[in-house]
């Protein structure tokens, strides 16, 4: 079996759900909800995500969605590039 990794960068609106369990977690305007394992960490320095201060707040959010193909099953991992607080 041939092993392959895909990455593709996406964009989309949400709105920050929290910090939990090690995860960064929007619910997107279709209701779908991501939690990020992997987070640019310039993201930390402008936006404390930990506290509650963000939570329920609406964000664009760029991120990319990194698909690795391990042992015939897909290994999905959400990586949060960027985020712009909406007013």
């Amino acid at each position: 079996m041939n092993y392959y990794s895909t990455e593709q960068s996406m964009s989309a609106f949400g709105v920050y759900a929290g910090y939990k369990d090690g995860y960064y977690t929007f619910v997107l305007e279709n209701n779908d909800i991501i939690d990020f394992d992997e987070i640019n960490k310039m993201i930390l320095v402008q936006f404390d995500l930990k506290s509650n201060e963000f939570k329920g707040k609406k964000f664009e959010i760029i991120y990319k969605e990194i698909i690795d193909d391990l042992d015939d099953e897909d290994f999905v991992v959400f990586k949060l590039q960027e985020i712009k607080l909406i007013k």
